[in-house]
């Protein structure tokens, strides 16, 4: 059988990141390969220059956007396969239209933000980073009356069944928890399959754990307003691993700066945090640089995801990481 013909975009520097050896030996066992050895990131007009007779495009975080006049030079385009994140940044719905079928590795960094949201949500309702502060600060011990809470049968609000909404609520399982969930979109039927309890947001955002899986879209900008975060009970822990758009920031730090509730946060307004922001001063806050998804282990599990699928795609084997157009326009 002919090679399809594959163009690689990232510099041997950022494929490394994404691609193991043994899947970079895949992508030259299983396709003619060309990959970038330029040293660094195409631009838009060098990758447009090289898209006459590829079949199949390979990208990741650096790569350039595939815009509508890129998409009218690659008329032999058959699958794009995105080694990172979201891809509706990166390429017009078009692409589509024009039969080609695309490939994400976003859900596999989802796994690694469920692992993120389960772990401080343990961390923050043990008061792990609490008393760990005080030993460090030189307390000479704890103090006996400061508790933390158990997981096991905690009432846990998620906002959103995204991918990694849908990765986290496995990992409750054990422990017996009681999950509502707000999700305009999801049926009931999809929500007993995952065995939680869809509710409007308003209840979610009353439940003692509220975790946030919000997708960027125009209807989702600032929808965790002042009043909703007003309903999260005294001494609840409120967990944004999705983005800082979808909610009211000044009003998340009046209720933190109150102590009324704690928080767990990886994504902001602005970022790089700025040093005078009030987040960095407040000692109920858990804070992370936007890495909930950066793990070694997905970070080298992204390539072979979506090369692994188009392979399965050409061979008529069912996909995982396929993006569905139906559901572009709900597409974080």
């Amino acid at each position: 059988m002919k090679k399809l013909k594959a163009l690689i975009l990232p510099p041997e520097q950022r494929l490394n990141n994404v691609c193991p050896p043994e899947v970079r030996q895949l992508i030259d066992d299983y396709f003619d390969a060309c990959f970038n050895d330029s040293g660094k990131d195409l631009t838009k007009e060098e990758q447009d220059a090289i898209l006459g007779d590829v079949e199949v495009l390979l990208t990741s975080w650096g790569s350039p956007v595939l815009d509508s006049d890129s998409l009218s030079k690659a008329p032999n385009l058959k699958y794009i396969g995105h080694a990172a994140g979201t891809v509706k940044s990166r390429l017009p719905f078009e692409a589509f239209t024009r039969g080609v079928r695309v490939f994400s590795a976003a859900a596999r960094i989802a796994d690694s933000v469920a692992d993120w949201c389960f772990a401080v949500i343990v961390s923050m309702l043990r008061l792990l980073p609490t008393l760990d502060r005080e030993l460090h600060g030189g307390a000479v011990w704890g103090n006996p009356d400061v508790r933390g809470n158990e997981l096991t049968g905690m009432r846990i609000g998620i906002v959103s069944l995204s991918s990694t909404a849908r990765a986290l609520i496995p990992l409750f399982a054990p422990f017996r928890c009681e999950i509502s969930a707000y999700d305009p979109y999801a049926s009931f039927g999809q929500a007993e399959e995952l065995g939680v309890r869809l509710t409007s947001l308003e209840e979610v955002m009353s439940q003692p754990v509220v975790s946030v899986h919000l997708p960027v879209l125009p209807a989702t900008k600032g929808m965790i307003t002042k009043e909703l975060m007003a309903l999260i009970p005294d001494g609840g822990l409120f967990v944004n691993s999705s983005r800082a758009y979808v909610l009211d920031e000044e009003a998340l730090i009046a209720e933190l700066a109150s102590g009324r509730i704690r928080a767990a946060l990886d994504v902001f307004e602005t970022e790089p945090l700025p040093l005078n922001s009030p987040f960095r001063r407040m000692p109920n806050v858990l804070l992370t640089p936007h890495v909930a998804g950066a793990t070694i282990q997905s970070y080298q599990a992204l390539m072979r995801c979506v090369v692994e699928n188009i392979i399965n795609a050409i061979e008529g084997r069912p996909t995982r990481y396929e993006i569905d157009p139906k559901r572009w326009d709900i597409l974080a």
